[in-house]
């Protein structure tokens, strides 16, 4: 589950995903948790927050 998380914030990064409506278009195209998901993991409900998360790891 980890190894999901990682690459989730890495393709927000890659793909310089700006939003969370940017993010669900994207989802089905590279295996990577949805949005829900990705708000629990990251414990936080504001997908701003999960952006500067993603800019921490990389």
């Amino acid at each position: 589950m980890k190894e999901a998380y990682i690459k989730s914030l890495q393709m927000i990064i890659l793909l310089n995903i700006k939003d969370e409506r940017e993010y669900v278009k994207v989802v089905k195209d590279y295996l990577i948790l949805n949005v829900e998901s990705l708000k629990y993991i990251s414990r936080t409900k504001k997908f701003k927050k999960i952006i500067e998360l993603a800019e921490e790891v990389v």
